[in-house]
């Protein structure tokens, strides 16, 4: 069986496998054993299944067997959108354990099947090149698929002629799920017809996706004051519950950094801009939808869209994720005068301007003593140097 050209790069170094029992996840852990690559596994218990307590197992048993070392991660009940926050637990749980062990990338057993059903229920939703492809967007190390342009078919084949053990997940045949609708009513039937077809086809939009996305390169502002603040104060507000302990984890990786950072384009053309707005969403944690991007555009690019700041000025489009409203920080001081000349010196939108002045008084003094410093935009108790380095840091990105 044919593996993608990426998988070359997994021939050194360490790397994880995410593996679920099924037929998919089975057949790759195999592959990379026949291929040589090194890898460990890591596998999610939902608690959803009866069967889940046998797929644990059996990971656990394949890792013993062929000294692998094996992660396991119990989830809590998800209230609502089961899928949406089991894949933000599945993904936190592969941060923190790649962050904390080192691999230097993680292997999924995404296959043609999965990558079309995605295509498929995006393009009825009307999204853009941005988000019909998916999104790796955010992540701080590889993603590597092996299998993306091979058939499920052929797993199946490749398991039943090596007489290889799986599961099948019974809910994947209930039709009220919407990618189930997809899979079995188009996409199983296009993809064992015009597999070859289909397969070049998603390679060739990776490509143009790729080239498109290497045009819009952000600069990005991180505010480390502000994302150390709310990865403390969250955490030891929560710190006895076991429904957030993904938030703590996310906040504490590289990605966590991305919920308390501006971002910079230096673009102008429409679509470009979308898909500035599509990539920026999505290292926050959100995916816009057909008629968020439309409203944004209405706006000409200066909108709030649930907690997305979208702002511009005569050059430049910035994008943050308002995380003083969304983790309901307080300011205690109003903006001062020399802060306000600092922002119009700069051009910097009105918008984001209160993420810059919360970042200004993180430094300070105004949060750990009250001590006053009113007429000085910048923080009393640091060195001169450190408070010239931070007003260069803002000089620098506001201007081209």
């Amino acid at each position: 069986m044919k593996l993608s050209p990426a998988t070359q790069s997994l021939y050194t170094g360490k790397h994880l496998l995410g593996f679920s029992g099924g037929v998919d996840s089975v057949a790759l852990f195999f592959l990379l054993l026949e291929a040589n690559v090194p890898f460990d596994i890591a596998i999610v218990h939902y608690h959803t299944r009866k069967e889940a307590d046998d797929e644990v197992a059996y990971a656990q048993e394949l890792a013993q067997i062929h000294n692998k070392q094996c992660f396991v991660a119990h989830a809590p009940q998800f209230s609502h959108n089961f899928e949406t926050q089991a894949r933000i637990f599945r993904f936190g749980f592969f941060d923190e354990i790649i962050e904390s062990y080192g691999y230097e990338s993680l292997i999924l057993a995404h296959q043609l099947n999965d990558r079309f059903e995605w295509f498929m229920m995006q393009l009825t939703l009307g999204s853009g090149l941005g988000n019909l492809l998916g999104f790796d967007w955010g992540r701080t190390y590889p993603i590597v698929r092996p299998l993306e342009s091979t058939p499920k078919e052929e797993l199946y084949r490749f398991c039943k002629e090596r007489d290889l053990r799986y599961f099948e997940d019974t809910s994947n045949a209930d039709l009220r799920f919407r990618r189930n609708f997809f899979r079995h009513r188009f996409c199983n039937d296009l993809v064992n017809t015009f597999g070859v077809g289909i397969a070049q086809s998603l390679n060739y939009l990776a490509q143009d996706k790729e080239y498109l996305l290497s045009q819009i390169a952000p600069r990005i502002l991180f505010l480390e004051s502000l994302h150390k603040f709310v990865s403390e104060a969250r955490e030891s507000l929560y710190k006895d519950s076991k429904n957030i302990c993904e938030f703590s984890k996310t906040m504490r990786t590289e990605r966590g950094k991305y919920q308390c950072a501006i971002f910079a384009f230096n673009i102008n053309e429409e679509y470009l801009l979308l898909l500035a707005c599509d990539k920026a969403a999505k290292l926050c944690g959100y995916v816009l939808s057909s008629k968020q991007r439309e409203e944004i555009v209405k706006s000409h690019f200066n909108c709030k869209i649930h907690n997305l700041i979208i702002a511009k000025n005569d050059k430049l489009l910035f994008i943050a994720l308002d995380s003083i409203s969304m983790f309901q920080i307080v300011t205690k001081e109003p903006m001062t005068k020399p802060f306000k000349t600092l922002c119009a010196t700069y051009h910097i939108p009105p918008k984001i301007r209160k993420l810059i002045w919360w970042e200004f008084q993180a430094i300070s003094t105004h949060i750990e003593s009250g001590a006053d410093s009113i007429n000085n935009p910048l923080p009393s108790h640091k060195t001169q140097q450190e408070n010239d380095s931070f007003e260069c840091k803002i000089k620098n990105f506001f201007t081209l």
